[in-house]
């Protein structure tokens, strides 16, 4: 046994043996009085708190009493109109919430993404990727089924990860206001409170075991220097949370350091504080996934025929002599076989590196998994880039359930990929499938110093902020979109002819090309604060009029916040462009042939198996991490013969019912007559070798954004405080520079902005903001039973997000994201305000903002929008090279299986022209993402030579079918933004919210919420409209009959990919957001025993219940669209949490607590369904965690 499971066992022993033991220790020690908790110690200095702070040392149980919220200077909660929720310290210890994750499954009309939160953050979408959940999860929010929320720390926007080591309290803002920020979210903000150095010596350390092998570790000490004037606050914390997917874990590393100063420097009435505080943050991390693989392997069993089409029944084929019979084909069929649409084994379509692995044991073996012939020669001797010999073919791989079903399903347009269900299969409960080969990091530091002062005992003063932070995050990626997939290599041979040795073992492939990502953010903020507080009662004393007029708290703003942004993308791995250069391949690092792909079994093979159920595969469990010289199998075009290139020469091929075809040629076309297969040695680039990472960055972004802010907040309490009116204005003036990353040599990104010309935007709005509050007149207060009063409240507030600009399809700036919110309600409060009861009735509405993952997939496809275009013209002139002048020809030996309408030149002519002549798009379209099109040049042209001149990046001594599938320059993204174009929506969510906090006795807290949410979407940007109708009339003339990969037209690509969601979008309109549960109900409560056998015994217990959320639509036959008026639900949602805890002094000065969480009590892991294909069945699941628990063991002294 190792040393730390030792201790951590033994601790989790003794922490269990000391709760069962409390009551006999407690018999025999107990002391006069109940001792306070830790970190509760009074003192008995009266310590004066500045109007610029809120602590946690004014809220009571559940119940807090003021917030900055409200007006950015020191409110009372009860004099708020806006929807404000406070958290407490109570809460946050009582629940066990340490993070943003663990606290918003219980607050109000919130959702968090992850094992352990309550919604996917996945959208129901066609396809789906975990990446940037991965990334950063504090981010994946939900706030009133409208969007994510901003994360705030003091009020400044960060994106630092809290967590409660420094924190004791989080304010939870719904909706947009203003007086906070003008720009931002317009779902709210979620504010964490960081602990300031306090007058009071106190001391904490904190110990916390959890299920699965979790240990964290937090200490804070503060220590007051000179007596209300000086002191010092430390913290640390390590925490390494493991999962009960092996081998995930977060590990989080942080340094906290703090102090407040008030020197004494005008005398009485005045005060003066400065306060600092920094934190050094590291987090290294290998996330659990919370959506379990794509199911590719187990429609490999499925015997019989579905939809009239013959399912797989254990195929296995040789690819070198079936592409023919099973492939995509040119003569008028989508696909032969509908499993191999679009299907690929792993990511092997190009002439690369790929590497074989065994999950377990590591490497198999390196090799090329196509054919290259760059440097094939034509009959003359001159290099045409094809060998005729060399037939077509490329691995097979099963296709994912969405592509599969647009062919072969009616209404298969509108179905999703399936998620693996069946954990027999792979135990994704317990395993993250991709082993120890993903990573995800954190690192910041942070920096805040404050300086207030006060005159005239508090009714003057001001605050100025400066605020600090450097953020650095990124990903190693292992498995994403598609290739999150577990399917079986059904492949007999490799591509160079030999057996192959894993045909039937099942495994995930991807390669290092995409989701890899390094981003640096560096905010510096400044804020100055100033308030005057006026009181009619000063001039005109205790009179009617001033009871009439009472208090105004006049409050100005002005700040000023710089962001900078630098976005990174790279390939993990990739060959050295020497392997490139010397095989006549291209050398760019955004494209195929450098790219280094992989494939890892998991198991041995199923050709004896009848199902793929009980396989138990093993999760990757070697690391693939190739790097420096590898020893590759590979074919080598170049010509080794003294053959004449136009002897004569027959070869065989086989036709599409796999009978063999004798055809007639030159030895040109003879592949014994080139170097032909060998092994060779060469370098692999590794972004984790720092020397490498230079010539691996794909892309490259700089943005910066400068928000200078002015605002105004008036407050008033009116008839003696019965009235109490709120008003605010607010000016933002933006401006954002954008710049790319200058393209270097082999399409390398650089990261020095100054060589690339920026992009300049500046936007200026108003906000405003209006909320009152209408208490119960204080005399008629004094008659009412039980101490109650009775307010009403109203607030209408807005504001606009500009920190990002986005981009068009057309790459047209889209109008800032603008939200409005009108609340109001009743509050009532009895007991002495021990009981509240507020109901809010909302209406949140954003225009314009981003469409994010939708159940049509409609968002998903925007790429379509330049490779439509950019496709159509390299396909366009890929057909011509099957009937143009052999020098034109290109050795496009592709062009058979990408012609058109059975290879007709007259009709390919006409098709082709039709394209050219009538492209529809502008010149500033190419541009913007930089297309190799030069559109004039398209549509003036009048021969096939002008014509392969007006797409230059094809060329006419290109490589032919090799430049088919060319990538913008700037990796999809506009040029003027450094992000890829987005469709805008306008949305609104109504509903109601309840909330109760109430603290019955002085020992039992009690807090509860009830919301009722219809998010719906009310409209789609107008220039999407513009754009598709643009493009449909543009594909339904001659255009619209190329094929794409020699399989679907342009037009049927357009029309399932684009218009077949957008046509579920606009049906939509009106209707439920998906995923959205529209009613939620949340209980907490804790009992803390103050007499009897269970003194210094607290105990609580939580639950969480949501309704049952539309999770698709039934689809309608006779008119090809989903239903929106037969919406399929997924089940009801609920959870118990149970917790106990005692305390007790062990000497005079340490006092020591234990408390035993446990979460979703009776729970085993399961799944929950997330999107519902049109027919009823489940599509995707989100693994919900089972139970968990928490030992946590505190001394203060």
């Amino acid at each position: 046994m190792s040393r730390p499971s030792l201790r951590l066992r033994t601790l989790c022993v003794t922490s269990a043996l000391t709760l069962a033991a409390m009551h006999s220790a407690h018999a025999q020690s107990t002391p006069p009085a109940s001792p306070p908790a830790p970190g509760d110690q009074k003192t008995d200095e009266t310590v004066v708190l500045s109007p610029f702070v809120v602590t946690a040392d004014e809220d009571v149980g559940y119940t807090a009493n003021s917030t900055l919220a409200g007006t950015r200077v020191r409110t009372e909660l009860k004099d708020v109109a806006s929807a404000i929720s406070v958290v407490t310290s109570q809460f946050l210890q009582d629940t066990g919430s340490k993070n943003q994750q663990d606290l918003l499954v219980y607050t109000t009309n919130t959702e968090v993404a992850g094992v352990r939160g309550n919604f996917s953050a996945a959208g129901g979408a066609a396809t789906y990727n975990e990446n940037s959940n991965l990334l950063r999860p504090a981010n994946n929010t939900r706030v009133r089924g409208l969007d994510a929320a901003d994360n705030t720390r003091d009020y400044f926007l960060t994106e630092i990860p809290w967590d409660g080591y420094i924190v004791d309290r989080v304010d939870l803002q719904r909706g947009p206001n203003s007086i906070l920020f003008g720009v931002g979210s317009p779902a709210g903000i979620i504010n964490t409170s960081i602990n300031t150095a306090t007058f009071k010596d106190a001391n904490k350390i904190e110990n916390r075991v959890g299920r699965y092998g979790s240990v964290r570790t937090s200490g804070d000490f503060n220590y007051v220097a000179i007596k209300n004037v000086l002191s010092l606050r430390a913290a640390f914390l390590d925490d390494d949370t493991k999962y009960q997917q092996k081998p995930a874990f977060n590990h989080d590393k942080r340094l906290f350091a703090a102090m407040r100063y008030e020197p004494k420097l005008f005398g009485d009435g005045a005060h003066t504080t400065i306060r600092a505080n920094y934190e050094n943050g590291n987090v290294n991390a290998n996330r659990p996934r919370s959506l379990p693989p794509i199911d590719a392997i187990t429609p490999w069993f499925q015997t019989g025929t579905t939809n009239g089409v013959a399912n797989l029944n254990k195929l296995t084929l040789n690819p070198v002599t079936t592409w023919a019979r099973y492939g995509e084909n040119y003569n008028g069929t989508s696909a032969a076989y509908p499993w191999f649409r679009e299907a690929f084994l792993g990511r092997m379509m190009s002439s690369n590196i790929a590497g074989f692995f065994d999950a377990n044991s590591g490497g198999l073996f390196n090799q090329m998994p196509n054919y290259g012939t760059p440097l094939g020669r034509g009959s003359d001797g001159s290099i045409d880039t094809t060998i005729a010999g060399v037939p077509f073919a490329r691995p097979w791989g099963i296709a994912t359930f969405n592509n599969y079903a647009r062919v072969a399903v009616p209404g298969g347009k509108y179905y999703s990929n399936v998620s693996l269900s069946d954990t027999s299969i792979f135990d994704f409960f317990n395993n993250l499938i991709d082993g120890n080969n993903k990573r995800e990091w954190q690192d910041w530091d942070a920096a805040n110093v404050a300086i207030s002062q006060t005159f005239l005992n508090d009714r003057v003063g001001f605050e100025f902020v400066y605020d600090y932070q450097r953020y650095g995050d990124g990903q190693l990626s292992f498995l994403q979109g598609d290739q999150y997939a577990l399917s079986v290599d059904i492949n007999t041979h490799l591509i160079d002819g030999s057996a192959n040795p894993n045909v039937g073992r099942p495994y995930v492939a991807n390669s290092g090309q995409y989701g890899n990502a390094e981003n640096y953010i560096d905010r510096d903020a400044k804020r100055l604060t100033a308030f005057a507080d006026l009181n009619t009662e000063d001039y005109l004393g205790k009179t009617w009029l001033s009871k009439l007029l009472g208090r105004h708290v006049f409050t100005g703003l002005w700040s000023k916040d710089t962001k900078e942004t630098d976005q990174r993308s790279f390939s993990r791995w990739a060959s050295d462009p020497a392997f490139t250069t010397s095989l006549g391949l291209d050398n760019s690092i955004i494209n195929g042939a450098r790219q280094y792909d992989w494939i890892a079994y998991l198991g041995p093979s199923l050709l004896s198996k009848s199902t793929a159920s009980g396989a138990n595969l093993s999760r990757v469990n070697s690391v693939i991490n190739p790097n420096g010289n590898v020893n590759v199998r590979y074919f080598d075009s170049h010509w080794n013969s003294n053959v004449a290139f136009d002897a004569p020469y027959t070869y065989t091929t086989y036709d599409a019912n796999g009978n063999p075809v004798t055809n007639t040629s030159t030895q040109s076309e003879n592949p014994a007559n080139y170097a032909g297969w060998r092994s060779g040695s060469f370098k692999v680039l590794n972004y984790e070798n720092p020397a490498d990472r230079a010539s691996l960055y794909s892309s490259a972004q700089y943005a910066k954004n400068v928000i200078e802010s002015k605002a105004f907040i008036w407050q008033a309490y009116l008839l003696d405080g019965t009235l109490v009116p709120t008003f605010g204005w607010r000016r933002d003036e933006i401006t954002n520079e954008s710049r790319q990353g200058k393209k270097l040599a082999n399409d390398v990104s650089s990261t020095d902005y100054s060589l690339s010309t920026p992009n300049l935007q500046d936007v200026a709005g108003e906000s405003k903001s209006w909320g009152v509050v209408l208490h119960t007149p204080r005399g008629l207060r004094a008659k009412l039973p039980f101490g109650s009063n009775l307010s009403l409240f109203a607030n209408k507030s807005d504001n606009f997000k500009a920190d990002a600009p986005r981009g068009d399809i057309f790459g047209n700036q889209i109008d800032n994201p603008k939200a409005e919110t009108k609340d109001y309600g009743v509050v009532l409060s009895t007991l002495d305000d021990r009981l509240t009861f507020k109901v809010t009735k909302y209406e949140t509405k954003m225009k314009n903002a981003t469409l994010q993952a939708d159940s049509a997939g409609f968002s998903g496809n925007l790429y379509y929008a330049w490779a439509l275009p950019y496709w159509g013209a390299t396909h366009a002139l890929a057909a011509l090279d099957g009937i143009a002048d052999p020098q034109l020809r290109q050795g496009n030996w592709g062009w058979p299986w990408n012609g058109i309408e059975g290879g007709d030149p007259v009709r390919i002519q006409a098709i082709v022209n039709d394209y050219f002549k009538n492209f529809p798009l502008t010149q500033g379209f190419a541009d913007e993402y930089g297309l190799g099109l030069n559109v004039a040049a398209m549509r003036a042209a009048t021969t096939n030579a002008q014509r392969y001149a007006a797409v230059p990046t094809y060329g006419v001594n290109g490589n032919g079918a090799a430049a088919l599938g060319l990538q913008p320059a700037y990796g999809g993204r506009l040029k003027s933004f450094g992000s890829g174009p987005v469709a805008s929506v306008d949305t609104t969510s109504k509903g109601l919210e309840f909330e109760i906090t109430a603290q019955p006795t002085k020992n039992w807290s009690v807090a509860v919420n009830f919301s009722k949410t219809k998010a719906t979407r009310d409209a789609i940007s107008p220039t999407i409209d513009s754009w598709i109708t643009t493009y449909t009339k543009f594909l339904a003339g001659d255009a619209g009959l190329i094929r794409l990969w020699g399989g679907d037209t342009l037009r049927k690509v357009w029309a399932d990919n684009i218009l077949a969601p957008y046509a579920v979008l606009q049906a939509q309109i009106g209707s439920q957001v998906p995923e959205v549960a529209p009613w939620r109900f949340n209980a907490v409560t804790n009992y803390n025993f103050r007499e009897g056998v269970l003194k210094d015994v607290n105990a609580g217990l939580a639950y969480r219940w949501e309704d049952k959320r539309i999770l698709g639509y039934k689809y309608n036959s006779t008119k090809d669209v989903l239903d929106i008026d037969q919406p399929l639900y997924g089940p009801t949602d609920d959870h118990f949490d149970l917790w106990v805890g005692y305390q007790r002094k062990l000497t005079k000065k340490v006092g020591w607590r234990v408390q035993l969480n446990l979460r979703n009590v009776g729970e085993k892991t399961h799944l929950v369904p997330v999107n519902i294909q049109p027919d009823g069945t489940v599509a995707l699941s989100r693994i919900q965690e089972g139970l968990g628990w928490t030992i946590t063991n505190t001394f203060s002294f």
